[in-house]
Formats: structure tokens, sequence, C-alpha cells
């Protein structure tokens, strides 16, 4: 019994361009809490093949990178994203609403009212909308690119904040 060889059959990737990975490079967010805060910030590479890699950062480098201040694969241009879509950077620190509904540590800010349903999360209706809107749907998942940004700016508007608070 013999066997033929196909040296055919091996096809390197830089001759074939539908083997290659691409990869795209965002900035994200999730509204699970850490020990530094209310939200987790991170750099989220999605290759081609759906395989995701995330890289957490402090709110300080994600606002660095976001800013253009600090080099970054989802920011090689080094634009200033808050400038360019119009988003004031303390907006990121009021997301801590969208999930309590009153802040939930001792401090100077213990008085401050969220704008969830529920004491700890979002009502259902609140949960329904955040996914219809902008493709979240649990605390885990990271929030990122054109989704995020328009949540953020969204976040801004007082009537936004109205009608999120009214979903019962």
């Amino acid at each position: 019994m013999g066997y033929s060889q196909n040296n055919d059959v091996f096809v390197r990737k830089e001759e074939n361009p539908e083997l290659k990975t691409t990869i795209n490079a965002y900035f994200g967010i999730s509204l699970m809490t850490t020990y530094s805060g209310f939200i987790r910030y991170g750099f989220i590479q999605i290759k081609s093949t759906g395989e995701t890699q995330i890289t957490y950062l402090t709110q300080s480098q994600f606002m660095q990178m976001v800013t253009g201040q600090e080099k970054s694969k989802a920011n090689p241009e080094r634009i200033n994203f808050l400038e360019q879509k119009e988003i004031m950077w303390q907006s990121f620190e009021n997301l801590w609403k969208l999930r309590y509904s009153e802040y939930p540590y001792e401090g100077p800010q213990s008085t401050e009212k969220g704008w969830a349903g529920r004491d700890f999360a979002p009502s259902v209706a609140q949960w329904n909308f955040l996914k219809q809107h902008y493709g979240y749907s649990n605390f885990n998942q990271f929030l990122h690119g054109d989704d995020m940004w328009r949540l953020v700016k969204d976040s801004q508007d007082p009537n936004w904040q109205r009608q999120y608070s009214s979903l019962r």
C-alpha cells in the first residue's frame, strides 16, 4: 500500500489571506465592582476567530489612553476620545448609579441617589433597556466600542437619567 504526498495541503498564512487572524482593539467597561472602584476598566482585543482577551486597566491608565496621553492599540493615533465624543471624564465615575439605587458605602457621597430600580442591581426593565440599547446584559460583561461610548454619553443627559430611573 502506497501513500502519496500533496505539497499543496499546507499553505502559509502569509500566502492565504483567509488564514490570517485580525485583531480589533477596543476600550471597555464593566459594572462589576473592584477593590478600587465601581467600574472595571479594560482594553479588549477581539480576534476574527471570536477569541477575546481583556487587559484590566486602572481608571488612571484608562483615562490616559482614551484621552491620547498614552498610546494603545485601541488608540494608536492618540485621539482624545472624550473630547471627540463630548464626554466628561466624571461621567465614568457616575456609572455606579446604573447599578445602585443609592451610594453603597459610608462617606461624603453616602446620601447620593443612584438610578437603579433595586438596591444593588438594575430592575428587570432596566436590564432589558441596557441590553436593547447597548447590548449590555450582565455585570461581568465588558461593554466596549461604540456601545460603551454611547452609554457613557447618554448617561450624562438628565432626561436619559430620568427615563432610566423610571424603568421599574
